[in-house]
């Protein structure tokens, strides 16, 4: 049940930040400090953004909601990569470090991680103990 309720709030904060993009990008661009673009850029930035955390966020909650670890891989994947490629542009290209995003990436695709080995176990205890019902 834990990690229901862990992934649920997950994907809910992730989709509330989605909301931002939708509502106010300027204001969620300076959120990661960065400014908001003009043009094709800017719609690129939006929609870019915006459908990254609908995806995840999305993919998060139909976990929690269906009780079924499979949903939580593309969140794990999109947020992790986050996560690396951040880190690998600050390697690579010398870009300066969002810091705060990078731990927050992390901890969440921990945590998610740990979501799947918390609903992979509970899945096999109540396997288990219908087939000992059954048995019966």
């Amino acid at each position: 049940m834990i990690a229901r309720i862990l992934s649920g709030i997950i994907g809910l904060f992730i989709l509330w930040n989605c909301l931002g993009w939708v509502i106010d990008p300027e204001a969620a661009a300076a959120g990661l400090e960065m400014s908001l673009l003009e043009g094709k850029g800017g719609n690129t930035q939006i929609g870019d953004f915006t459908s990254f955390l609908f995806t995840a966020g999305l993919f998060a909650c139909i976990a929690a909601y269906r009780a079924e670890h499979v949903w939580l891989y593309a969140s794990i994947s999109l947020i992790g990569s986050a996560a690396l490629f951040r880190s690998l542009a600050v390697v690579v290209h010398a870009s300066d470090p969002l810091t705060m995003s990078i731990v927050s990436e992390i901890v969440t695709t921990a945590v998610l991680v740990l979501c799947v080995y918390l609903m992979k176990r509970e899945r096999t205890n109540k396997l288990q103990e219908s087939d000992e019902v059954s048995e019966k």
